[in-house]
């Protein structure tokens, strides 16, 4: 059965992506909005697709009928998906530590800018579609008829969800 894995990290950056799968030692080829890895399953080559503004990754469900081949090694989905979402987060967030060096030792007023501004649409995009996944979950428990509760644990946003019933 084939299933599409939902990560915790959205991958949002196809550069960023195509960095962490060089850094874990993946092969891929890029074709348009689909990074196809050489990770082989059941189904054929696992995939990254770009759909709904975010990459998900496409596979055979289980990793029994996993296959790679060459000097790949051989590694579950999940360990795969946690390495790549780990290094995701360390490539982003040097990319956010360097756009911040540039913009404090930049010369130029205008490189100051560029940077800011690439720092920004960033973050933006990120906290865009965590307002949009929030709204979604709201909007689903409201119409299942649940009130929401919402607190902020460390800098995390806390959804509860209660159903009064008499």
């Amino acid at each position: 059965m084939s299933s599409v894995v939902k990560t915790r990290t959205p991958f949002l950056n196809q550069l960023i992506l195509t960095k962490a799968l060089d850094a874990v030692g993946c092969s891929y080829t890029v074709n348009g909005n689909t990074i196809i890895t050489n990770r082989v399953d059941y189904r054929g080559n696992q995939q990254f697709v770009f759909e709904n503004g975010k990459y998900f990754f496409r596979h055979e469900d289980g990793d029994y009928g996993l296959r790679q081949y060459g000097t790949e090694r051989r590694q579950s989905t999940h360990s795969f998906m946690t390495t790549v979402e780990k290094e995701y987060n360390a490539l982003y967030k040097r990319q956010l530590e360097e756009l911040e060096r540039k913009r404090l030792g930049a010369i130029a007023e205008a490189e100051r800018r560029k940077a800011e501004e690439e720092k920004q649409r960033l973050e933006r995009e990120r906290t865009e579609y965590v307002a949009q996944q929030k709204a979604a979950i709201i909007a689903k428990a409201q119409k299942q008829g649940y009130d929401i509760r919402e607190t902020v644990v460390d800098n995390k946003i806390k959804l509860v969800l209660v159903q009064t019933t008499y």
